[in-house]
């Protein structure tokens, strides 16, 4: 029964898929100005889902024909071309977790009137529920385990927040302030601590691959519409070691998606993750994974608190001080989890 309800949903999918290939093929250029921005005339309504980095907005539109997408103007500009890029070389080698691209702005087209439009998926469901994180935990996997390809030389090797080694050297630089910070936390690091978090995290980078990471995969960009899993934006991909993208799906907290984690759902989750990998044929030594982890979200968490406060004392931040509140309580606590298990308790 479970095996029907899957093929009759995928086969409504390819429906869906085909009305919005074949519609676009028609009429993407008459949905967007020569400036990139929806054209009032050519659409019959429009909303407004969220404000980019840069200003510019993502929306829900409708056609004349009264089929609804998404219209994605260039949000970050540092990112140009790399969404587009995902989709050329790396989505059709994943399973559909992710919005079909319906048409794209010419590639000869300045960052600032750049756009993609993607189908609509719906309400999505950004609840960070067990199940979801679980699948989306075996979909990681998915990506991580592709074999490296020559096209990926293109991709960078740092993504949109310093590399690891950096935010250690930073905290290191600023001692007082950390120490500082542990203790409002009624947490310590000794000079031995600190020596062993450096060591598991050299040792990390050097031990573990590279491999394609999603680069953002915070709780906004994991959902779920109806029965299908959805991740989304992918403009963050970079190269980097699994535990960039391991670090976002378990730890990483976010202001407007709130996602509380406890030791027993990370062991779940990653427990999911190292399992789907095997099935894949890469081998993992569990121990040395599940300690280069707790290094590796202790100093980025660490790191993630200092920013926190940065904006916390900022007043011209777009976050409102109660959601930052709530995500540095949130940062804290899975500090001081991974610290805990690092130290086996």
């Amino acid at each position: 029964m479970k095996h029907a309800e899957s093929s009759q949903d995928m086969q409504a999918m390819q429906r869906t898929q085909n009305v919005n290939y074949m519609e676009s093929k028609q009429h993407p250029e008459r949905w967007v100005t020569s400036e990139g921005t929806l054209d009032e005339q050519q659409i019959a309504g429009r909303q407004l889902l969220y404000q980019g980095m840069n200003g510019r907005h993502v929306e829900r539109f409708t056609a004349r024909s009264g089929q609804t997408y998404i219209f994605k103007p260039l949000t970050n500009p540092a990112q140009h071309g790399r969404e587009r890029w995902m989709y050329k070389h790396v989505m059709p080698q994943l399973p559909p977790v992710y919005p079909q691209l319906i048409a794209a702005s010419d590639q000869t087209a300045a960052p600032e009137r750049s756009w993609m439009i993607y189908e609509d998926m719906g309400q999505l469901q950004h609840q960070s529920c067990e199940s979801a994180m679980l699948r989306a935990a075996a979909h990681m996997a998915e990506w991580h385990a592709l074999p490296f390809a020559a096209a990926w030389h293109e991709l960078p090797r740092v993504g949109h927040k310093p590399p690891i080694r950096d935010m250690l050297d930073e905290l290191q630089q600023h001692q007082s302030a950390t120490d500082e910070l542990l203790s409002k936390l009624h947490l310590t690091l000794s000079a031995a601590d600190w020596d062993r978090l450096t060591m598991l995290i050299l040792t990390a980078e050097d031990e573990l691959p590279l491999v394609l990471c999603h680069g953002d995969l915070h709780p906004g960009n994991v959902a779920e519409a109806v029965d299908r899993l959805i991740i989304l934006d992918w403009e963050h991909a970079h190269l980097n070691t699994p535990l960039w993208d391991v670090y976002h799906l378990l730890d990483l907290s976010h202001p407007l998606f709130p996602r509380p984690m406890t030791p027993g759902l990370r062991a779940r989750v990653m427990k999911v993750y190292l399992d789907k990998l095997e099935s894949l044929g890469v081998q993992v030594e569990r121990g040395s994974f599940a300690k280069w982890y707790d290094a590796y979200a202790i100093v980025f968490s660490l790191w993630m608190l200092h920013l926190i406060d940065g904006d916390l004392k900022n007043p011209d931040c777009v976050w409102p001080q109660g959601q930052l509140r709530n995500q540095w309580h949130e940062t804290a606590a899975a500090l001081e989890q991974c610290m805990k298990h690092l130290n086996g308790h």
